[in-house]
């Protein structure tokens, strides 16, 4: 979807929503999801289920956000500002000076690892690997890395605005050397 805004020149350019990040404080990722939400944002905060025990040694089963104090909204750039304003959004990240954004492929490959079900890891030093396109599956298509630890192959995309990567193990005959 594109805006039509005029710029400092008086010329109209168009301007496409993108896929913001915004750092939190810290365990504010469900109430700034539902503010946001409310004020009409589409927000992405990626979770995964845990069994957490508590004191009385029962277990519950929580959400546990896969990327802490981290949220993503898609939006227009001159919106951020005004995301910025709200108590739980401590800052939009930037890079060189400029807001981050993730493209939605990354948002889409993370959203289809959440899907399949399997164990999904998250790691902030990047391991270089070999790049890979998926080939087969329901992640057929998505480029990332492979990478292998303890005789498995990993299949990562890394967001390199938050310097994550999100690693689930695949069959590497699902794989093709890009």
């Amino acid at each position: 979807m594109t805006n039509k805004i005029i710029n400092k020149e008086g010329h109209r350019s168009f301007v496409k929503r993108a896929w913001h990040v915004f750092y939190l404080r810290s365990r504010n990722e469900r109430i700034a999801t539902q503010i946001l939400a409310s004020h009409g944002y589409e927000v992405f905060c990626p979770s995964i289920p845990k069994t957490k025990l508590w004191k009385n040694r029962q277990r519950k089963k929580i959400w546990d956000p896969l990327f802490p104090n981290y949220l993503f909204v898609f939006t227009y750039h001159h919106e951020i500002y005004t995301i910025r304003r709200i108590s739980q959004v401590v800052n939009f990240v930037s890079f060189a000076g400029k807001p981050s954004t993730i493209t939605e492929k990354e948002v889409d490959g993370i959203r289809k690892m959440l899907e399949m079900g399997n164990v999904i890891t998250v790691e902030n030093q990047f391991s270089g690997g070999e790049h890979v396109r998926i080939v087969s599956g329901p992640l057929k298509g998505h480029e990332g890395i492979l990478v292998k630890r303890r005789n498995k192959s990993r299949f990562g995309i890394h967001l390199k605005a938050i310097s994550h990567s999100v690693f689930i193990d695949i069959c590497q005959s699902d794989l093709e050397k890009l």
